[in-house]
């Protein structure tokens, strides 16, 4: 008997990243506390370090805490990498799960969303500028409120734009800041953070 594939849609199966290969990065560095971490944020978001490539990773996990790539940042240079092709998630949606939260932060990268968690607010990381995926799980949240804190660069700024136009079921406020104080969340000491203001 042969089968015609022709037509066929073969689904591809995931290959997640397993436990023993995060073990091998499950170590920290001080780069980590320089950029403001604590071990509860460290441990909770299972932030590593890379001995060989000197590498902070970061793990991308889906909503069932299936680790879908590696994000690193590197301790030498002001570098974001990912795996080629990946389509990116929120990252930090996992770690919402079981939670009750009524509002969100919207981060461009994944320090100034590790940030807010430190200074006790929820938040979940673009790596960019938004992708329709992660419109879609903004959409899906039963949160009501999201508030946007990329960076005030024309980056942040074209993100923001993006999602406004794209999610249509939340209150969507904004902070907005002196580029001049702080480049972005991760660089705002917790008095600055705390006293950003919500605008329209």
């Amino acid at each position: 008997l042969k089968l015609d594939l022709s037509r066929t849609k073969v689904k591809k199966k995931i290959e997640y990243i397993s436990e023993e290969e995060l073990d091998k990065y499950r170590y920290t560095h001080p780069y980590m506390y320089e950029r403001g971490l604590t071990d509860e944020i460290i441990d909770l978001f299972d932030v590593g370090y890379d001995k060989n490539t000197r590498d902070i990773t970061f793990p991308v996990r889906d909503i069932n805490g299936n680790t879908l790539f590696i994000a690193r940042r590197s301790v030498r240079y002001k570098r974001y990498q990912y795996p080629d092709g990946v389509e990116k998630p929120l990252y930090g949606l996992y770690e919402l799960q079981g939670l009750n939260v009524n509002e969100l932060i919207i981060c461009e990268g994944m320090f100034d969303a590790l940030t807010c968690w430190v200074y006790g607010k929820h938040a979940v990381a673009l790596n960019g500028v938004g992708n329709e995926l992660q419109f879609k799980q903004l959409k899906r949240l039963d949160c009501r409120k999201l508030i946007l804190a990329t960076d005030m660069d024309d980056a942040g700024l074209r993100a923001r734009k993006r999602i406004k136009e794209a999610v249509n079921n939340k209150i969507i406020m904004e902070y907005r800041w002196d580029i001049n104080m702080a480049k972005d969340i991760n660089a705002m000491t917790r008095e600055q953070f705390l006293a950003l203001e919500e605008t329209f």
